[in-house]
């Protein structure tokens, strides 16, 4: 019966602004590294240089066009 008298039918649901904001278009990929690349770079993960390796790819894939600039 509480719940009824606080309940809104506003409450929920899709709202328009809401969430989190995109950064970009999201494509499906498979990477294959000797096992060693992958624990470097799960070291490099766990020392906070990035959050995940969403993240990780995305720097280096900066890195990589920064670096193509300067040619």
């Amino acid at each position: 019966m509480r719940s009824e008298l606080f309940h809104s039918k506003n409450y929920g649901g899709a709202r328009e602004g809401a969430g989190r904001k995109k950064i970009g278009t999201s494509r499906a990929l498979r990477i294959t590294l000797p096992d060693e690349e992958w624990e470097r770079i799960d070291s490099l993960i766990a020392a906070g240089q990035a959050s995940n390796m969403s993240e990780y790819f995305r720097l280096l894939q900066l890195q990589s066009a920064r670096f193509e600039e300067t040619k």
